[in-house]
């Protein structure tokens, strides 16, 4: 079987000495593709940065459409059903933000956590190490301490990115509201997917209790694409990714 795992024309570091990270031939297959990333699936966490590459290429080169798909995410749906839409996208942001040594060294979660952070606070973070980075964490009390990106878990992060979206209102929203919020913001994700050239924000307030969504960055001839993504079928719960929306008080 064909796997561009036998392309050594770039090196990465690891713990184990330096290993081959090929670059994705131009002259690839989506088949090609699709069969290493179903390989990366069975290996685990190392190799997530990886898939988010090929997920990029994928998206970013139109091949599922030109290999006869409607889009790439009808493709992944049935070639890799195993795998979610929006774990898909999260590799693939990771990936695009972060270098491979990076993601092996801190893990594809918390660089996402990481990166919802930054669009949440504004904060700046160096790409190449992004470590120092400061972080305000809540304790278990709502103490808050600020310590460095790499010394934070999974669970501090999210905790950090809970405070930060927090809404000022009394009034918190209800669980199903957010929810919904959620997968209405996921369903227009989908259809914008990162690497069209088209960056498509939604975020969710607070408005007094009430859940209102915010949209931006929609080009006006492919405002068809969001009236679709909002009356059409909406994705599960469980393929949420942890936090997909900015949820800013009003």
């Amino acid at each position: 079987m064909f796997n561009l795992l036998k392309f050594k024309d770039v090196t990465r570091s690891t713990a184990q000495g330096s290993v081959a990270n090929p670059a994705i031939p131009e002259d690839a297959t989506l088949d090609q593709l699709g069969s290493e990333m179903l390989q990366l699936m069975a290996q685990g966490n190392s190799s997530y940065h990886r898939m988010g590459q090929l997920y990029n290429h994928i998206v970013e080169k139109r091949m599922a459409e030109k290999a006869g798909y409607k889009d790439a995410r009808d493709y992944f749906s049935q070639k890799l059903a195993d795998l979610s839409q929006a774990t898909l996208t999260t590799y693939g942001a990771v990936a695009r933000a972060f270098s491979e040594p990076v993601a092996r060294r801190f893990g594809v979660t918390c660089l996402s956590l990481l990166l919802s952070y930054k669009e949440a606070t504004d904060v700046a973070v160096n790409a190449e190490d992004p470590g120092q980075t400061p972080i305000e964490v809540p304790d278990e009390k709502g103490q808050v301490s600020t310590q460095p990106f790499g010394a934070c878990s999974v669970e501090q992060m999210r905790r950090a990115l809970q405070r930060k979206r927090k809404p000022a209102s009394t009034k918190p929203l209800p669980q199903e509201a957010q929810v919904l919020a959620e997968q209405y913001g996921e369903a227009v994700a989908r259809r914008f997917p990162t690497g069209t050239g088209t960056l498509v924000k939604v975020t969710v307030r607070n408005q007094k209790g009430k859940a209102v969504l915010d949209f931006k960055g929609i080009p006006l001839e492919q405002v068809s694409r969001l009236a679709e993504a909002l009356t059409g079928e909406l994705p599960p719960v469980n393929e949420l990714p942890q936090s997909p929306l900015n949820a800013k008080p009003s």
